[in-house]
C-alpha cells in the first residue's frame, strides 16, 4: 500500500494535471466561441456564393478548367496545430493516409503544425506546409488557397482536393474529402436560360463567370477551413473536460485516502502510546 507520503506526492500531481485541464478547457471554448462567430458571420457571404453556383450552373465549370488534366493531383490536408484533442488527429491522418495511398502521384499541402509533423515523422516532405491559427479569420488562410490554385492554374495539378475533419457538432466530427477544383461542370441549376433571359454581363460574360467561379472556390475552401478549426477545437475542449472531470474524480479520491491513511496512523500512534502506558504502570 501507498505510504501517506506517495499519496500527497500522487494527489499534488493529479491537482497540477486538473488545472493544466481546466486552462486548456477555458482557452479551447473561447476559440470555439471565436470560430463560431467567424462561421456565422461567414455562412451569408456563402449562401450567396451557393446561390451564384444556382445561377450560372454548369457554366461556372467551364471557366476554371485545368491546364494540364494529365498532372497528378494537388491534395489539401487541413489539419491542426497541436494534440491533446482526443482521437481528433488519429482520426484525420488514418483517412487521409489511406486517400494519399490510393492516389499514387500526387502532390500535397499540409495546414497546420501537428499535421506537417505527422507528414515529416513518416519521410515526406509536403510541396507546401502552412500554420493555420487555431481561430483563423479569412485572411488567414489565403496563402494555403493561393497557393493550391497556383499549382493548378500553372498546370502542375489536375485536381485540388482538400481533406478536413467535418465538424457535425461539438461531439462528433468526420473525416471528408471534397474536390475543390475543377468545379463541377455539370451544375447545379440552368443558368437561368431555361427560366429567365439571359443576364447581361458587364464588363464581359467571361470576366463575370471567372470572377463568380473563384468566389464560389473561395467560399467552398473557407467554408471547411473552419469547419476544421472549429472541430478540432470542440474536439479539445471535450478531451479536455473530460481530462478535468477525471482529475478532480481522482483527486477527491486521493484525499479520502490521505484522510483514511492518516486516520489510521494516527489510531496505531494512540495504541502504541497506550500499550506503552499500560506496561509502564505494571
Amino acid at each position: 500500500m501507498a505510504s501517506l507520503r506517495e499519496l500527497r506526492k500522487h494527489l499534488a500531481s493529479v491537482e497540477m494535471t486538473g488545472q493544466m485541464a481546466g486552462a486548456m478547457k477555458t482557452a479551447a471554448a473561447v476559440k470555439f466561441s471565436r470560430v463560431s462567430a467567424v462561421m456565422e458571420t461567414f455562412s451569408a457571404y456563402a449562401s450567396a456564393c451557393s446561390a451564384l453556383r444556382e445561377r450560372f450552373g454548369a457554366a461556372l465549370g467551364t471557366v476554371l478548367p485545368p491546364a494540364d488534366p494529365t498532372a497528378p493531383p494537388c491534395y489539401v490536408l487541413l489539419g491542426a496545430n497541436r494534440g491533446l484533442c482526443g482521437g481528433y488527429n488519429i482520426e484525420l491522418y488514418d483517412y487521409a493516409d489511406r486517400i494519399l495511398s490510393e492516389a499514387g502521384d500526387r502532390i500535397l499541402i499540409a495546414a497546420g503544425r501537428h499535421a506537417v509533423s505527422h507528414f515529416r515523422e513518416r519521410g515526406e516532405e509536403p510541396e507546401a506546409v502552412f500554420d493555420l491559427p487555431d481561430a483563423p479569420e479569412p485572411s488567414d488562410a489565403e496563402p494555403i488557397l493561393n497557393a493550391a490554385l497556383t499549382l493548378f492554374r500553372e498546370g502542375r495539378a489536375s485536381s485540388v482536393i482538400l481533406i478536413w475533419q467535418r465538424f457535425v457538432n461539438t461531439l462528433t466530427q468526420v473525416p471528408s474529402s471534397f474536390v475543390l477544383l475543377p468545379l463541377d461542370k455539370t451544375g447545379g441549376g440552368t443558368g437561368g436560360r431555361d427560366t429567365a433571359p439571359e443576364p447581361l454581363y458587364l464588363p464581359d460574360r467571361e470576366t463575370v463567370l471567372l470572377t463568380a467561379a473563384e468566389a464560389c472556390v473561395r467560399a467552398e475552401f473557407l467554408t471547411r477551413v473552419f469547419e476544421a478549426t472549429a472541430g478540432h477545437q470542440a474536439a479539445t475542449l471535450t478531451t479536455m473536460r473530460s481530462a478535468c472531470d477525471n482529475a478532480e474524480e481522482t483527486a477527491a479520491a486521493l484525499t479520502a485516502d490521505i484522510s483514511h491513511k492518516r486516520q489510521s496512523e494516527v489510531t496505531s500512534s494512540v495504541i502504541e502510546t497506550s500499550g506503552g502506558n499500560a506496561r509502564r504502570e505494571e
